[in-house]
Order: structure tokens, then sequence, then C-alpha cells
């Protein structure tokens, strides 16, 4: 199974994926003529309802509705057809953990409770803090997010988090308990 990647939740997702026969060349000219199966976090497999094209020379191409990423975790997806090799994908709706919960974690001034923008916060779940599960940014409202612009998503727990940014003086770690 290829682990391709991610989806963006509760929005229509494309894919993108090459059909080969069983001696390994791409099958061309079956325009629509496959079948997409998924499977929602670990959901049994049901038929797709999204957008299939052909692309060309062997590409395929599979979109999906909105309410095919509906569900935090892993999608798998077979892909089935005349004279076809089965192309089994895998990726993921914003966390391959179904128990991870969005968390919202400001950092603002202990002078005038104004929000510190490009702080570095590091999520440990441990106190030691060796074991990071975490890592991004503030944004212009004190709001921890990663790269991509996403709040953490952490298993329920305790973490101790370590707030980092040159000129400020933090009180680390902060301790906070994450809650389902």
């Amino acid at each position: 199974m290829l682990s391709a990647g991610s989806w963006k939740k509760n929005q229509p997702n494309t894919i993108l994926f090459v059909l080969i026969d069983a001696n390994g060349d791409e099958v061309t000219d079956l325009g629509t003529n496959f079948t997409v199966q998924l499977s929602k976090a670990g959901a049994a497999f049901a038929a797709s309802a999204g957008t299939k094209a052909e692309v060309g020379l062997g590409w395929y191409s599979y979109t999906s509705t909105a309410g095919e990423a509906d569900t935090s975790g892993p999608v798998a997806i077979v892909v089935t057809g005349s004279g076809v090799v089965q192309q089994n994908l895998e990726y993921v709706v914003e966390d391959r953990v179904l128990t991870a919960v969005e968390y919202t974690y400001t950092v603002t001034s202990t002078a005038d409770n104004s929000p510190i923008e490009g702080v570095t916060v590091l999520f440990y779940a441990d106190n030691s803090l060796t074991e990071l599960a975490w890592s991004g940014e503030t944004d212009a409202f004190g709001v921890a997010r990663d790269i991509y612009g996403a709040l953490p998503r952490l298993e329920p727990g305790t973490y101790y988090i370590v707030r980092i940014r040159n000129g400020y003086v933090f009180n680390n770690p902060d301790q906070e308990n994450i809650s389902a």
C-alpha cells in the first residue's frame, strides 16, 4: 500500500494515481471505467461518490466529495478496473490518531495580556522534555499553529509546553491538561 499524503477536512480533495496491468505497463483509455472505493477511519469500504477522470499516459484522477473527507483519520482507497492491478492508496484527514483533540494554545504578555507573535511553541508529553509531541509558532493573535496553519491535534493527557522567543522570558514549562 502506498501512503500518499493528507486530505483537508470537509472539502473535496483530488488524488492522482497510475493504473497498470499485470505486466506493469500503464493502462490507458479507460476514461472513467474504473471503480473507486473508500474506507474512512477503518469503516467498511463503500462506493465512491466523487468525480473520476483520465489524465493521460496511464494516469487517472479522483476528486472526493467533502463528505468523503468529513472524518478525521486514515482514508483507505481501492481502485480497480478491467485489466488493471488493484491500487491500494492511503490518505489521512487531519490526523491518523482518531482520538486526537484540536487544542488552542495562546501566548500572551504578562504585562498587558496582549498576544505575542513569533513564539516557538513545543508540546512535550513528559516533564523531562524528551518526548516532543507537537511544535509550531504563534500567529499575530498569539495562537500556536503548525507550518500549515493548523492548531495542535493531541491525544488527551498532560503536556509540558516550552515557549521560546528572543527578548521574552517565559516560565517554562507550562503544564496543560488536554481533555476530549
